[in-house]
């Protein structure tokens, strides 16, 4: 009953703490990194994954922010029944309004433009597959794309000025041959700088 007891109190304590520390500042800016997994597997880790860093502002005191993000997609993507290798590297732009009425908890909903370098088949126009080696392939291998974004967001503060995120992003490549729709699950940190 007493290890319970201690369970409790602890839990307690550190919910307060949090709640202290949650407080956003009109005019914030915040730096922030996020890492998430997609679908299928990647060059870099077993997994398709993308990863950003980036800084975030929340200009007055309405819940409007603003944000931009240096990014990588790193996955596979299947084109003329090859597995073919795929690295995005871009910008996003995302405006959008956070929900502050559950603090130490705010839910961020965040939509916005990309804009980044494709590269398919790390740049060869021809397959280097067992016995395909040579095949030309029928998509550009190497170009600009563009695309939305839309980003719905947990964030919770940890300590101070660091918080923990999760979020579900939604890329839509416009231009892409082979990548239209690509969905991943990110964590992340952000450090709000005032």
């Amino acid at each position: 009953m007493l290890h319970k007891m201690r369970k409790i109190i602890l839990v307690m304590v550190l919910l307060f703490s949090i709640g202290g520390y949650a407080q956003r500042k009109n005019d914030g800016w915040a730096i922030q990194g996020h890492y998430g997994i997609m679908k299928g597997e990647g060059q870099i880790s077993k997994f398709a994954s993308t990863a950003s860093v980036g800084v975030s502002h929340y200009p007055g005191s309405k819940g409007f922010l603003i944000e931009a993000n240096l990014f990588v997609n790193d996955s596979y993507v299947d084109k003329d029944k090859f597995n073919l290798p795929y690295r995005l590297y871009g910008l996003n732009v995302i405006g959008g309004w956070s929900y502050e009425n559950l603090q130490p908890v705010f839910i961020n909903l965040k939509a916005g433009l990309i804009g980044g370098f494709e590269q398919v088949n790390n740049g060869n126009k021809t397959t280097n597959w067992n016995n395909l080696e040579g095949v030309p392939l029928q998509v550009d291998t190497d170009r600009f794309v563009y695309g939305a974004v839309i980003s719905p967001e947990i964030e919770l503060a940890i300590w101070r000025n660091l918080s923990g995120t999760v979020s579900f992003s939604q890329y839509w490549n416009l231009r892409s041959d082979v990548s239209e729709w690509k969905y991943s699950g990110n964590i992340g940190l952000k450090w709000y700088l005032n």
